[in-house]
């Protein structure tokens, strides 16, 4: 299969609309700007910890026995988990910064056969989404 299955799509940018909504919240002043930003500090850490899950999922699929597969899909809730005690800004940019790290590992794996293409199309244009909304948020943050 070339392309992403349907509901991976449409569930996909669903998860997007969280950072897009609370993006523009802070962007327009609606709400309370700290409580808005440690929302989606949150949410991004949830996301983070979730994409990183994947890892564990195809290393279990697979039987690995190694510990990169495993390591790698806990490293993004760890770093996840500090940047939530970081200050908003440095705390989102760093979010940005952990999915574009796994990004690009995700790429690696695609390019080496252990994940589908239409994945790394997907996550691709779904993280560069979320990059902008976290990096655009934490600098009305600052």
């Amino acid at each position: 299969m070339t392309r992403a299955p349907r509901p991976a799509m449409i569930l996909g940018w669903f998860g997007v609309l969280p950072f897009a909504g609370l993006t523009g919240a802070l962007a327009v002043g609606l709400g309370d700007a700290e409580q808005i930003a440690d929302a989606l500090r949150l949410y991004g850490a949830v996301i983070l910890s979730f994409m990183g899950g994947v890892h564990w999922g195809v290393a279990t699929l697979r039987s690995e026995n190694g510990v990169p597969p495993y390591g790698v899909s806990v490293l993004p809730a760890l770093w996840a988990f500090a940047m939530g005690f970081t200050s908003p800004p440095i705390g989102l940019l760093g979010l940005a910064a952990g999915f574009l790290a796994l990004l690009a590992y995700d790429l690696r794996c695609v390019r080496r056969g252990d994940l589908v293409e239409w994945y790394g199309r997907l996550r691709l244009w779904l993280t560069l989404a979320v990059i902008l909304c976290l990096v655009v948020a934490g600098f009305i943050g600052s």
